[in-house]
């Protein structure tokens, strides 16, 4: 059902209430560190094993394995792959599962108590988001929850490049504060129209674009939309607020992550380039491992 066009900077606009600010209707932020291509902290090496080699055979094997980037050629070479048989070295055996709790064990409906209060509860947000780098502009298609028959399709003056680097927001209640998180799942494609329309003249067509309606930019009104089509009613309605609400508030801190990803992108691929890996030798080591003893049964199993 196609309903009338309407934006952030169009609702901006409406009376407030007489003689008092209008209470917003919820505040939304991000609750997670954003990656900014930083490297993740190098986890802390383990000491080696000591191992007693009782045989060993070596063999020289051809690999080719994928790249780290997609655009970067394979990773190819020769390798040795060792397999060797080795004594036991006494690894500690797994820890044994824990008993199994009755439904009326007061622990157990303690946890379920606590857990009751302290979970926010997580909804599912469902995006479809098409950028066009030449226009400045984000076709966006949101289904709540997964409904089709829900949706919501709209155009955004956001570059949705910008939310990445993070899967979780979340909103609090502007009445009555209570919090929800929501799981971002957003699949995002670049069209670069100036490609498209060399490709299609080329092939000996005419390029159509996308129909884009008129709104203002990022820079002159802040977050906007127009909804293109779609239920009004339809809880994508509140998805698509909050997204740009979210921007309004932390957009600045998005946009600088972005753009240290796409530096930080850029660096490695510049430095795989000019120093190409090679596969490693692989090593693999077998032994007989050495029964542990019999676990007794917990009480309520079958023997």
């Amino acid at each position: 059902m196609k309903i009338l066009p309407a934006s952030l900077f169009m609702l901006a606009s409406l009376h407030p209430l007489v003689g008092q600010e209008a209470a917003p209707k919820w505040d939304v932020e991000i609750p997670v560190r954003i990656t900014d291509g930083t490297p993740a902290p190098v986890a802390e090496k383990q000491l080696p094993i000591e191992f007693t080699i009782l045989s060993s055979r070596t063999k020289r094997v051809e690999v080719s394995e994928s790249p780290e980037m997609p655009d970067l050629p394979a990773i190819e070479g020769t390798i040795n792959v060792t397999i060797q048989k080795v004594a036991d070295p006494g690894l500690p055996d797994p820890p044994p599962p824990l008993p199994a709790l009755p439904p009326d064990d007061p622990a157990v409906i303690a946890r379920l108590a606590e857990l009751r209060e302290s979970y926010h509860g997580t909804e599912l947000v469902f995006l479809s988001a098409s950028f066009y780098p030449t226009e400045g502009r984000t076709l966006l298609r949101i289904y709540p929850n997964g409904r089709v028959d829900k949706e919501i399709s709209a155009w955004s003056n956001l570059n949705f490049n910008h939310f990445s680097g993070w899967s979780t927001y979340r909103v609090k209640d502007g009445v009555d504060g209570s919090l929800h998180d929501c799981g971002l799942l957003m699949g995002i494609g670049n069209m670069e129209s100036d490609k498209m329309r060399r490709f299609a003249a080329k092939a000996g067509r005419q390029y159509e674009g996308p129909v884009i309606p008129e709104m203002a930019d990022l820079a002159v009104s802040g977050p906007a939309f127009v909804v293109i089509e779609g239920d009004k009613d339809s809880p994508a309605m509140d998805t698509l607020e909050q997204l740009h609400d979210l921007y309004r508030k932390e957009g600045v801190k998005m946009e600088a992550a972005s753009i240290a990803r796409e530096k930080a992108y850029a660096a490695r691929k510049a430095y795989l380039l000019a120093n190409p890996p090679k596969p490693a030798d692989v090593t693999v080591r077998v032994w007989k491992r050495t029964p542990a003893a019999v676990q007794p049964k917990q009480k309520g199993e079958a023997q």
